[in-house]
């Protein structure tokens, strides 16, 4: 009959925990315990296989929860408690609270049941929470059958039922990457026919579920795009703006992004336009960090892509310059602490159009000034900017707004 497919877990790096459910209301997701403090985002997905009866006209399953825990769980251990998602080390990934037609979903559709971060670490139970006095089939000539009905659907007498996801590995959350979680509901063995017709007799509601895992950390990239123009951009990924990548202005950075290194998807536009903006094609090298900078070049926006992969002195934070002015001379930048003297450049001559190497310099509250290559009048004083140590941070220059004449900088922490 059907094979039903649950779309699932993707992980970036977050410290908020968010759900993000379609056709329903969102909700707080807890962290689960894992085997270090870094943090990601679960989203979980419903889709289906190509259906291969004309028997039925949809399988509206409700679905309640979804829950997971570190320890691997058995049908009975899935099916235990339903009523909470957080007892026996269960903790809830996504209350969707919503009812899915399996047979719409096919041919690669698919809708998202939940978003939510997830502490680093291995998962190996994962099951789902259905509502079976919700769930129902409805056949070709518009019968439906439910748990009560007659012809029915014998579903599980408890109004709420923990369903096992047989996993093919155990799944492994990674900080800032993307783990895929396939979970493939097989209707054509979870439904069973009883006596010689289901107009008839009726079904047997028999779940299977199983899943397969795609290591998220060998396929995905992750990105930042900053925006160094005066037109506020979106970043998208396919026809979808992504989610802290809207209405980027002049000096902000969108939030970061774990995307498909291969086929990431990704396009930029003017906020408040439908037109992707020419020269965005970045080529991205799986597992990956990348500071993407939009910036002028005469009319049109060019575009610069970074990599992150610098592992500042202990202590330190890493720092590098891109010079987006479009001036023909080079800019030196001074890194000193709070009111110090200029003294030596920390980056000599950076020149338009290029990035500097990343150099380690002292984390804490610092001083940054610009001045043109080899002089010592400060064309822009940033003032007191904080350095993190152990996390990269670029130093965007750009031209001065318009009606101006003085530059322009901001500071863009990696991802």
């Amino acid at each position: 009959m059907k094979r039903s497919r649950f779309l699932a877990l993707a992980t970036a790096a977050s410290l908020a925990a968010t759900v993000a459910v379609a056709c329903s209301d969102s909700g707080g997701l807890p962290a689960l315990l894992g085997s270090d403090g870094s943090m990601g985002n679960l989203v979980v997905r419903l889709t289906d296989a190509p259906f291969l009866t004309d028997s039925l006209k949809s399988v509206d399953i409700f679905v309640v929860r979804v829950d997971g825990r570190v320890d691997a769980a058995d049908d009975a251990a899935a099916d235990k408690n339903a009523d909470d998602g957080s007892a026996d080390g269960w903790k809830t990934l996504a209350t969707p609270n919503a009812s899915y037609n399996l047979l719409a979903l096919q041919n690669g559709a698919s809708v998202t049941l939940g978003t939510g971060a997830l502490t680093a670490g291995t998962y190996n139970g994962f099951r789902f929470i259905i509502d079976p006095t919700k769930s129902s089939v409805t056949l070709k000539n518009g019968k439906v059958l439910t748990g009560t009905s007659d012809p029915g659907v014998t579903f599980p007498s408890a109004s709420r039922s923990g369903i096992k996801i047989n996993l093919s590995s155990p799944v492994k959350i990674v900080g800032g990457t993307t783990t895929t979680l396939l979970v493939d509901f097989n209707v054509n063995n979870s439904f069973v026919q009883r006596g010689n017709s289901i107009d008839k007799n009726g079904l047997l509601f028999k779940p299977v579920i199983n899943a397969t895992v795609t290591d998220a950390a060998t396929v995905n990239a992750t990105i930042r795009l900053a925006n160094a123009t005066n037109n506020a951009l979106d970043l998208l990924q396919g026809t979808n703006v992504l989610s802290g990548g809207g209405n980027l202005a002049f000096g902000t950075s969108s939030a970061c992004s774990s995307v498909n290194a291969a086929t990431p998807g990704l396009t930029v536009r003017q906020t408040g336009t439908t037109t992707a903006l020419p020269g965005f094609t970045p080529t991205l090298v799986v597992g990956t960090s990348y500071t993407i900078i939009a910036y002028p070049n005469g009319t049109a926006v060019q575009f610069a892509t970074l990599t992150n992969t610098f592992t500042p002195t202990a202590g330190q934070s890493g720092f590098r310059v891109f010079n987006a002015t479009g001036g023909a001379t080079g800019l030196d930048i001074f890194v000193t602490t709070v009111g110090g003297p200029l003294g030596t450049p920390t980056v000599l001559n950076a020149v338009s159009g290029t990035a500097t190497s990343f150099i380690s310099v002292p984390a804490g509250a610092s001083q940054i000034r610009v001045t043109s290559t080899g002089l010592t009048t400060i064309l822009l004083d940033l003032g007191s900017q904080t350095l993190v140590a152990g996390q990269n941070a670029t130093l965007v220059i750009a031209p001065p707004a318009v009606g101006a004449t003085t530059i322009r900088a901001f500071l863009v922490p990696a991802c």
